[in-house]
């Protein structure tokens, strides 16, 4: 026998092995867009939480200052610049 031979019985395999790496790599390629989208969510999830406990902290013990001051700037730059 001829080894054309022996490749023609070898055909049903490798027609099956085919399907077994389409799929494999279908289910690779889905598993991969999930971690993906899974990622990008906990990244948009921890910068909002860390937004957040920022804000919070800046609203509960920095705004009232603050705000005081670019008032007291702006009130003596509206001073002096407004001779009447």
């Amino acid at each position: 026998m001829n080894i054309s031979d022996y490749l023609q019985f070898l055909e049903p395999i490798q027609e099956q092995l085919n399907r077994v790496y389409s799929i494999a790599s279908l289910a690779l390629t889905v598993l991969v867009c999930l971690w993906l989208f899974n990622f990008i969510v906990g990244l948009i999830q921890r910068t909002y939480s860390v937004g957040k406990a920022i804000g919070g902290f800046y609203r509960n013990y920095f705004h009232k200052y603050l705000r005081q001051t670019i008032l007291g700037v702006l009130n003596t730059l509206k001073k002096t610049t407004n001779p009447i």
